[in-house]
């Protein structure tokens, strides 16, 4: 009996996280992917930055 209310308990209690629910695993879903939009734009910026300095390096160049 103490063994059913040990492995009761120990169920009750994993069943309890975010990602037992459907909110919690869409809440666990938008985090990430929110995540991985801040690392696209970061990497978006970057690269813009680079685009920038090669076109005025290049107009540099020209003006020579």
């Amino acid at each position: 009996m103490i063994k059913l209310l040990s492995i009761a308990l120990v169920f009750a209690f994993t069943g309890c996280g975010p990602q037992a629910s459907p909110e919690g695993r869409s809440i666990i879903r938008d985090e990430q992917i929110q995540s991985q939009i801040n690392l696209l734009k970061e990497q978006n910026k970057a690269v813009l930055d680079s685009i920038r300095f090669i076109h005025n390096e290049l107009k540099t160049l020209k003006q020579r």
